[in-house]
């Protein structure tokens, strides 16, 4: 299916920036960065298939959070109960949105360009991701209700991306340096900016999720030619581990929790399956299975240790799901269609993503 060909997409050339030829640079948590970098370097047209934002809880089930234009994809969400993420508008551009019980979707605007998408918010509110500039330019940003959007700048580069910010906000993200179109992961910080965290040897990293010790996780091609990719660790202290793999020759760190418990993908036999893992320092990397069928990725994990991602059955269907541990897998289904994944999970169990419409 689509989803999957984009996520083999990204596995293969993995997230680099935009504006240059790194297009797959944002498939945030698996299917949605590919589209969403494409979009905003080439305009390209949005997809014929129709997706819905949804927030789920165990007394509620599966809620549609509606759009304010074409599809819509949420892709975080806080303790607060506000998710984040993007919608198509009628142009097929991409526009950043923050939701609430209360007020919906709101726009929170660009920096000064037609496209943006957000993919973190914390518990105060922030909101980070990236937005296009009025020279075109796609560059990370951090919002408040009080402030609106702040161009956080890049590297030198051309172009840089906000992927996920902490209690005490700190983000993480990447982004291209001076002289260079290779994305490297980053922390950005109010009193010291931007920095690069390094890589596992080819010069290109990519950071994907951040906890309140601001460790940092994401993956490192460990050579030029983009494979193999292996999941990361970064420590504060400046310290890289390799995750390693389920036995394949890729992994990818898409979450991490206050206990250093870290989630993603790996594959199991060379470059494909790919099974959701969680990694722990004394346990190393566990895989947590399938419902049935051949593939499966896990996107987030809260405090209490609950997962968040998608999974294959063996109908062909893909279902947003939820692991409580190696095997311990909920199906949380679909808005309808044979499409869904689960983003984001805050500490009391709400789950937001997106999902195929019938």
């Amino acid at each position: 299916m689509a989803e999957r060909q984009f996520l083999l997409l990204f596995t293969s050339n993995h997230r680099e920036s935009i504006v240059s030829n790194l297009i797959v640079s944002q498939l945030r948590r698996v299917c949605i960065f590919a589209l969403v970098m494409i979009s905003a370097s080439a305009g390209v047209q949005a997809q014929s298939t129709t997706y819905h934002a949804f927030l789920w809880s165990s007394k509620g089930g599966m809620q549609d959070l509606g759009t304010l234009g074409g599809s819509s994809y949420a892709l975080g969400i806080n303790n607060a109960g506000q998710a984040v993420g993007y919608y198509e508008d009628f142009s097929y551009n991409f526009r950043a949105f923050l939701w609430t019980s209360g007020a919906g979707m709101q726009d929170l605007g660009t920096l000064g360009g037609s496209s943006a998408a957000a993919n973190g918010i914390n518990s105060k509110g922030q909101v980070v991701g990236w937005a296009t500039t009025a020279s075109g330019d796609a560059h990370a940003f951090l919002w408040t209700a009080a402030g609106g959007m702040e161009d956080l700048g890049t590297l030198g580069g051309i172009a840089s991306i906000a992927t996920a910010i902490n209690e005490m906000g700190v983000v993480t993200g990447g982004s291209e340096v001076t002289g260079d179109t290779r994305s490297v992961a980053i922390v950005w910080t109010p009193k010291g900016g931007m920095r690069g965290l390094g890589n596992l040897g080819d010069g290109r990293s990519y950071a994907y999720a951040i906890n309140a010790a601001a460790t940092v996780v994401g993956a490192s091609p460990l050579n030029s030619k983009l494979s193999p990719n292996h999941a990361f660790l970064h420590r504060a202290s400046g310290t890289m581990t390799d995750l390693g793999t389920l036995g394949g020759d890729n992994s990818t760190a898409l979450g991490i929790n206050a206990s250093q418990q870290v989630v993603g993908w790996a594959s199991v036999s060379s470059f494909t399956p790919f099974h959701a893992f969680l990694w722990t320092q004394g346990s190393g990397m566990q895989d947590l299975g399938t419902l049935g069928g051949q593939n499966s990725a896990a996107q987030a994990i809260n405090r209490g240790g609950t997962i968040v991602g998608f999974s294959d059955l063996s109908t062909g269907a893909t279902h947003a799901v939820v692991w409580t541990g190696p095997n311990q897998i909920q199906d949380l289904g679909t808005l309808g269609g044979g499409y869904a994944t689960a983003q984001g999970i805050s500490e009391s169990g709400v789950v937001v993503g997106y999902s195929k419409l019938r």
